[in-house]
């Protein structure tokens, strides 16, 4: 915050004082009682009218988006896709050809072999490092 021009900045007095509950406002507190009756089980009829009442609400969101998809296919119908499809079959092609050298170097056996012969070092080196064990001691 050193940079900052200090007519943007404000003090930390400024922020706490800010931040406080006025006189006429209470602290909030977490009422376990309140919770604890809101999460009472419920008869079979308020059950199932929690149950109908989602059903609705997803069928009347389905509806929304079949109306909406009814009212768009017509547009969508005329569109000619196939530009489009030339154009990311066109990027597939060209991505392919940078990765097969990159595929050819990974599948090679020689890579593998070092790879292997470099976590065997690794594991080699770390353990004869003299560290402590990695497991943990009760004193």
């Amino acid at each position: 915050m050193n940079d900052m021009p200090d007519t943007d900045t404000l003090s930390e007095s400024t922020l706490r004082r800010a931040l406080r509950l006025d006189p006429d406002e209470r602290a909030p507190r977490l009422d376990a009682v309140a919770i604890a009756a809101g999460a009472t089980r419920r008869n079979t009829g308020e059950q199932l009218l929690r149950i109908a009442r989602g059903l609705a609400l997803v069928g009347i969101s389905l509806g929304i988006v079949a109306t909406l998809a009814a009212g768009a296919l017509p547009a969508v119908m005329d569109l000619d896709p196939s530009g489009l499809f030339g154009v990311a079959l066109a990027t597939l092609a060209a991505a392919a050809e940078r990765l097969v050298p990159l595929a050819t170097a990974a599948t090679d056996p020689a890579v593998a072999t070092a790879t292997l012969a470099a976590l065997i070092f690794a594991i080699v080196y770390e353990r004869s490092s003299g560290r402590e064990s990695i497991r943990v001691r009760a004193s």
